[in-house]
């Protein structure tokens, strides 16, 4: 090879090198390149683990071996790290290793050769070139081995002293592409373990939500994949490589991070009034009997007003309950509000005050008010704020987006930003589908019952007829019975995330 191959090949292999990003892969790499370059038989890879004080055979190719159609799995095994091994004896001392033949070693070198696989394969290892990997700041990072250098007439000759200079300079850019790799990998692990704690915290706040967002993630992986699956159809050219699922699974899992900045008595409120407001009505449902019998001495008429005053406050307390409110029963919770009473002090009062009222009348969502829902609906917005912040990598760069649209419609009808179909990412789409799916099959809690499955197929049917879901991914969802295998790995505890 002249000096122009030489130098072009460096050059092609630094750019491989640097361009790859998942370990299993460099690893692979690192030991085909290598070979290709050197013209050897055997190309291996050793990586330091100094907690283990180990070895680890991470990699390995012959070429000879694959010349004969021989295949084998490849295991991973770790041997000490201590000098009785070659690269071991390279991976403490930091030196290049070069043999001749590693049949005749001299007895007064630390190490020695294990003849174990030529016995067991028929192999010869002979000429034999040991290099560690080192890293900038001079940290033993790995071993490469190169095993049986061929001529031009492919008879097996030692490693060159010249030659070992040139692998030393191959393994230094290994080990900064290790290096590199392994800081990315730091970097998806601490992402990771934020992802955990903001789901954590969320889960702790609204322990009546717990593990909604894991489920959600969980839905939201299962039609990913699933699309991935597709043949025909409008999803068959649609396909979300690993790094977009990881994606996908990170936004799931923080979309509600935002709740964190939702007032507590709101994020918890279980009825339209707290039991603290039901307590004072109650209280004062006795001052309102106390005035109305004070006077009466007729037991038989007192009983009956009691029972009066009493039939009101149990449809008073009934309404108070999770559920929607007819307009006949809005006009009876008003006249019950109107009517008055008079206190120990001789002031008249209504039965109920203004806000009471309202807040049995007029909510807007569930059990909340307009103004309460206004503050639920402001943790996707805070979502986005909060997830803004975090400096994600370009693997990772569209979780902010993905989760802060998951209430968002395509019919423009969603919130926070009302953004349109043509504006809503596939990822945001799945999303919303989970969403809304696990919310309407979560098991009970106390301001809702879980819906029926049947009743929770139609609504999903219904929004994605109505333009609010996607109607191509709740088709397949129902079509291809997704909700079926989700609802039987969430019953049977096989959710993981």
């Amino acid at each position: 090879m002249n000096y122009k191959e030489m130098v072009f090949s460096f050059n092609r292999i630094g750019i491989a090198l640097g361009s790859e990003t998942r370990m299993s892969n460099l690893f692979n790499l690192i030991v085909d390149e290598i070979i290709d370059f050197t013209n050897c038989d055997a190309c291996s890879l050793y990586i330091t683990d100094l907690e283990k004080q180990e070895l680890i055979f991470e990699a390995t190719k012959t070429i000879s071996l694959i010349r004969k159609g021989e295949t084998s799995v490849f295991k991973s095994f770790s041997v000490p790290l201590d000098r009785t091994s070659i690269s071991g004896y390279s991976a403490i001392t930091g030196e290049t290793v070069n043999i001749s033949d590693c049949y005749e070693i001299s007895d007064d070198k630390e190490y020695g050769f294990d003849k174990s696989y030529d016995k067991k394969t028929g192999y010869r290892t002979k000429s034999m070139l040991s290099v560690p990997m080192k890293s900038t700041d001079g940290d033993i990072l790995g071993v490469i081995q190169l095993i049986n250098k061929f001529d031009e007439n492919d008879k097996i000759i030692p490693f060159s002293e010249d030659f070992e200079q040139i692998i030393l300079s191959l393994a230094s850019q290994a080990a900064v592409a290790l290096s590199n790799v392994r800081l990315l990998e730091a970097n998806k692990n601490l992402y990771k373990a934020l992802v955990k704690a903001f789901s954590q915290a969320i889960e702790e706040r609204s322990p009546h939500t717990a593990g909604h967002s894991k489920r959600v993630a969980y839905i939201s992986a299962m039609i990913a994949n699933h699309i991935n699956q597709k043949k025909e159809g409008v999803f068959e050219n649609i396909s979300f490589s690993e790094e977009k699922l990881e994606e996908l699974k990170y936004a799931a899992l923080l979309h509600d991070v935002g709740k964190v900045a939702v007032p507590e008595n709101v994020l918890e409120k279980q009825n339209k009034l707290s039991d603290d407001e039901i307590e004072v009505i109650t209280n004062r449902f006795e001052t309102i009997k106390f005035s109305a019998t004070h006077n009466m001495v007729n037991l038989e008429e007192i009983k009956e007003t009691i029972d009066s005053i009493d039939d009101k406050l149990s449809f008073i307390i009934n309404k108070n309950l999770p559920g929607f409110i007819n307009d006949e029963d809005k006009v009876r919770v008003k006249e019950i509000g109107l009517k008055l009473f008079t206190d120990f002090d001789n002031t008249e009062h209504h039965y109920l005050t203004e806000k009471e009222v309202f807040m049995l009348t007029d909510f807007v969502k569930g059990n909340f008010s307009p103004d309460e829902w206004e503050k639920m609906k402001k943790h996707v917005s805070s979502t986005l704020d909060i997830l803004k912040e975090v400096p994600f990598t370009d693997e990772l760069k569209d979780i902010p987006r993905i989760a802060g649209a998951h209430h968002e419609m395509l019919d423009g009808s969603g919130y926070p930003l009302n953004l349109g179909k043509e504006d809503i990412m596939l990822q945001s789409r799945i999303l919303a589908v989970a969403d809304v799916f696990e919310a309407l099959t979560a098991a009970d809690r106390p301001y809702k019952k879980a819906v029926p499955l049947d009743r929770s197929l139609k609504i999903i049917g219904f929004m994605a007829k109505d333009g609010e879901l996607d109607k191509e991914l709740v088709s397949m969802f129902l079509d291809d019975k997704l909700y079926e295998i989700y609802l039987d790995d969430r019953d049977n505890d096989r959710i993981i995330v």
